[in-house]
């Protein structure tokens, strides 16, 4: 005869999880995460308490039994919101925090679901503070409650993050919803922008995972209720989740488009293009490894070069105005001495134009992670280069991006106090790093980096990062131009863009001398052998991309930081 222990999802099965949990990693409360207060390796365990309070208290009392500490999330309903169980949980040393839906309950009204909002948490911090908030799924509305905050700022209210919206793509998410620890019956519980790099069906599989010491860390979601003590008790609750399942199968029938389709179209994608010559690649001048120890060097010998910029240049444009697109432009400064003409034509064509350095020099050894130049000569030049565009141009230049993407947290501050509000230089990928930081918290959207660094903070700031997209497919592959546009192709390019659409707004690059049809000069057998492939395939790449995206809205990086600061 079968018993409870038989059975997954039971009082029983939740204890030998939380027994591997205490004996192979920490664990840290969503507030301790989100401030990153972290060990090497841990566990963020969060319970979603929908219903069955009571069903929470027996939980949070194994957890400290062994050690463990949570995070809760109350829904403010009148069966779930009861103080005396809160106040028991929060005495055990775990946290407590406010599970809101209430543009659900405002039916999209954005305005009321907010002070809705403000009340709920203003009768929640009568029973105990709360930092932390988490969104409440409610599969059978069409709002998404995490949508609120498009509009406002739930930081201006004392909480430090939301539960989905905070956590880092690097997180190993798993949550229990539909009765399994796979997303196949997820509608609206997932990270926005992750994508699992591991997979457990059963607790037992889960388990086996979190005893196997392959991971540095684990995001586990568990609701209480699911996790009976009783056999009456489970069979109740698995014949609910059969059909709670079941017509959550036929809302993703009958909607007709997922939820990742159609985040793609509502989230924006800013095209930009760096606007350097083929000097100013590191392979070829200034750069330890270079064919040319510096510009003048490579001027010496090529002052009757081909002109390498005008032609693709202007292809560029045309491209832009057959697909009325208007983008930014990162221009090197020292643009304007060798092509005349070249900044105003951009400009002309109603084109932000942003800055990307004077001369194209690493600020960064990208290798050794050693500064190359001075903060006082670094702000000197890069304030020189701004002027000189912003005269040629007529436009305020407000955007910078780091030659050759080397950039460190310093870079920021000083690109603020020098009068730029936004930088766009950081690529998170498995395959280099060109930054002096870990990248850990960063996904593909914007954030505002913290003082001196380039991960993120939750303080708002007038300054904004834009990373560039990425394919996170177990390991993450840039998805932009440069080699990885003309190796990889432009198939693996969009699919980079729309997942990363899927996480918020995104950015996109390329080179106008990627489309070049001019022969470059054979300057030495050290020349990148990704240039071989260059011109009307990489043209037909770009075309492909921009034809797929036809329907995702395009703006310029000053008109995206709107969003984030005062522009």
């Amino acid at each position: 005869m079968l018993t409870i222990e038989d059975h997954d999802f039971t009082i029983h099965k939740f204890l030998q999880l939380c027994e591997a949990i205490s004996s192979n990693y920490a664990t840290v409360t969503m507030t301790e995460y989100i401030c990153n207060q972290l060990p090497d390796r841990f566990v963020l365990l969060r319970h979603d308490v929908d219903r069955m309070p009571e069903r929470a208290l027996e939980t949070a009392k194994i957890e400290h039994e062994l050690g463990i500490k949570a995070t809760y999330y109350f829904r403010t309903i009148k069966s779930v919101f009861k103080p005396d169980i809160i106040h028991q949980i929060r005495e055990m040393g775990h946290e407590i925090g406010y599970h809101y839906e209430t543009l659900s309950e405002a039916k999209g009204d954005k305005k009321r679901a907010f002070d809705l909002f403000k009340s709920h948490l203003d009768n929640f911090r009568d029973v105990c503070d709360v930092k932390t908030i988490c969104m409440h799924g409610k599969p059978l509305s069409k709002y998404d409650n995490r949508e609120l905050w498009k509009r406002y700022d739930f930081r201006e209210l004392g909480i430090v993050g939301e539960a989905y919206l905070s956590a880092g793509n690097d997180l190993n998410y798993f949550s229990d919803t539909g009765r399994t620890w796979g997303s196949g019956n997820n509608l609206r519980d997932y990270i926005p922008g992750k994508t699992k790099k591991v997979f457990a069906n059963t607790t037992d599989d889960l388990i086996e995972l979190i005893k196997s010491n392959q991971f540095n860390n684990f995001y586990i979601l568990a609701h209480p209720e699911r996790w009976s003590s009783s056999i009456l008790g489970w069979g109740i609750y698995y014949s609910t989740d059969l059909a709670v399942n079941f017509g959550k199968k036929i809302l993703m029938i009958c909607g007709g488009k997922n939820l990742i389709t159609q985040n793609m179209r509502k989230n924006s994608l800013s095209i930009t293009i760096d606007v350097e010559d083929w000097y100013h690649i590191p392979s070829v001048c200034g750069s330890s490894f270079s064919v040319y120890k510096n510009v003048s060097e490579f001027f010496e010998k090529w002052n009757e070069r081909y002109d390498y910029l005008s032609e693709p240049t202007k292809r560029t444009l045309d491209l832009l105005d057959e697909f009325e697109v208007t983008a930014t432009f990162f221009i090197v400064a020292d643009i304007a001495e060798h092509y005349p003409g070249l900044i105003e034509s951009i400009s002309d064509r109603g084109h932000e134009i942003a800055c990307h350095g004077a001369d194209h020099t690493c600020v960064l050894d990208t290798k050794t992670k050693k500064t190359l130049i001075s903060v006082e000569d670094f702000e000197a030049t890069t304030l020189k280069a701004k002027r000189l565009l912003e005269r040629i141009s007529g436009q305020e230049v407000v955007g910078y991006r780091a030659p050759n993407g080397a950039v460190t947290g310093w870079m920021l501050d000083s690109l603020e106090k020098i009068g730029f509000k936004y930088d766009s230089s950081v690529s998170v990928n498995s395959l280099y790093n060109k930054s002096d930081s870990s990248l850990r918290a960063v996904s593909s959207f914007p954030y505002y980096p913290a003082s001196g660094s380039l991960e993120p903070t939750y303080e708002k700031r007038n300054f904004v990062e834009f990373p560039w997209a990425y394919y996170d497919m177990g390991i993450k592959i840039p998805t932009y131009g440069g080699p990885t546009l003309r190796f990889l192709g432009s198939h693996l390019i969009f699919k980079g863009l729309k997942q990363s659409l899927n996480r918020g707004h995104t950015i996109f690059y390329f080179h106008p001398i990627d489309i070049s049809q001019e022969k470059f000069p054979p300057v030495g057998k050290r020349r990148p052998f990704y240039w071989t492939i260059k011109g009307k395939i990489v043209e037909e790449r770009l075309r492909y991309v921009f034809n797929k995206l036809e329907n995702t809205e395009k703006v310029t990086l000053r008109n995206q930081l709107g969003s984030y600061c005062d522009a």
